[in-house]
């Protein structure tokens, strides 16, 4: 039997631990929109969705049609929200899928209608606003377009008003302060139309944590649902479990003597004799290049540095302060672990980036093991 030499284990257990502690930050009347694109930010996407979908979540948050054909293949019924707007051929597959499309142009909702006429058939969907992210979403002076478009075509059914926050890990910086009004006023001028959409939202992770979900009746949760924190500040609000553990075993340790070069570059010279370990993971495996020198890893309950340069399918951890003989086959954690031994956020800090761009590249390109327990 073929042992691997890598693998992410993903626990489920914690996956519903965060998102109780979300939920727990909420008001009951207040629906969770997990978001799960990306395949689940490199945690699997049906896995996942089975977990939110028995946690009690309204619904899921995608970005492909795909990604909602393969739920619906597996037989989650819950609503889906296409965050990310929709080309204009994909519009049978929406319908045929119960797939709720998220507008972000008028240029869009015109499509939508003409669509839905020509079939005569009636959709829902959600209307993004862009309140000064200036990414997706209708301008709020593209209001009486909308408004006219809706009152010519009774296909047209406006269940939802949404937008996206910039920066909601700072909820005291301006442009959140002027994105939650901006968004407020949008919502009484749609009111003020006779227009009842079920749903507004606003808040993503840090918004639900900083903000409580200020502003709507529904959240969307993508990072911390799987564990990471949208900022430090967060951790004094609401405590979070990895759900991510990327391990590997080592395939071979050897000695350098001092002065000896190590890998490409070469980045590194040992500064004096050292024991160096191989491990068989690189940027191939996701592990980000910009951690060369930089990173670390567990090992028999201690931290070890990566040293080197990190070529396509090896790195090189310096195990020369780890007591006794450090042997082939041994398993280190490269990200993750149970207590959190190689915090996501702190890797991400290191590499010049961010948490989810480590789950996703991790996540997406190596074997998953689940667990529930």
């Amino acid at each position: 039997m073929i042992r691997w030499s890598r693998w992410v284990e993903i626990n489920l257990w914690a996956l519903r631990v965060n998102f109780r502690a979300l939920r727990a930050l909420l008001s009951p009347k207040i629906a969770i929109l997990p978001v799960i694109k990306s395949e689940a930010y490199g945690h699997g996407l049906l896995e996942v969705a089975r977990v939110l979908a028995e946690e009690g979540a309204y619904g899921f948050g995608v970005s492909e049609p795909e990604e909602a054909l393969r739920l619906r293949k597996a037989g989650l019924a819950l609503p889906i929200l296409l965050l990310s707007g929709f080309e204009k051929d994909w519009l049978p597959e929406i319908y045929q899928l119960r797939i709720i499309p998220v507008v972000v142009s008028v240029k869009m909702l015109e499509e939508l209608g003409k669509f839905l006429q020509r079939k005569g058939l009636s959709m829902e969907f959600h209307l993004k606003i862009n309140t000064g992210m200036n990414r997706f979403g209708i301008d709020p002076e593209e209001l009486p377009r909308v408004f006219e478009i809706l009152s010519k075509n009774p296909h047209l059914k406006l269940s939802g008003v949404m937008s996206h926050l910039a920066c909601a890990e700072k909820p005291d910086d301006p442009l959140t302060q002027e994105q939650q009004r901006c968004f407020l006023e949008v919502k009484q001028v749609i009111l003020s139309q006779g227009l009842k959409p079920r749903f507004f939202h606003l808040a993503n992770s840090a918004g639900l944590i900083f903000l409580r979900g200020a502003s709507g009746n529904m959240v969307r949760p993508g990072i911390s649902l799987y564990g990471s924190y949208p900022s430090f500040k967060a951790r004094a609000y609401v405590k979070l479990k990895p759900v991510m553990t990327f391990k590997a075993r080592i395939l071979q340790v050897r000695s350098l003597k001092k002065g000896a070069a190590l890998g490409y570059g070469p980045l590194y010279r040992a500064p004096s004799e050292r024991r160096v370990a191989l491990v068989p993971v690189g940027y191939d495996d996701g592990y980000l290049r910009s951690l060369s020198h930089k990173g670390f890893a567990w090992l028999r309950g201690r931290r070890v540095p990566v040293i080197g340069a990190i070529s396509m399918r090896c790195l090189t951890l310096d195990v020369s302060e780890i007591e006794n003989e450090v042997l082939p086959g041994e398993e280190v954690i490269l990200l993750g672990g149970p207590k959190e031994e190689v915090p996501v956020d702190e890797l991400a800090e290191l590499a010049g980036t961010i948490s989810y761009e480590i789950l996703c590249a991790i996540g997406r390109r190596n074997q998953r093991v689940y667990r529930d327990v």
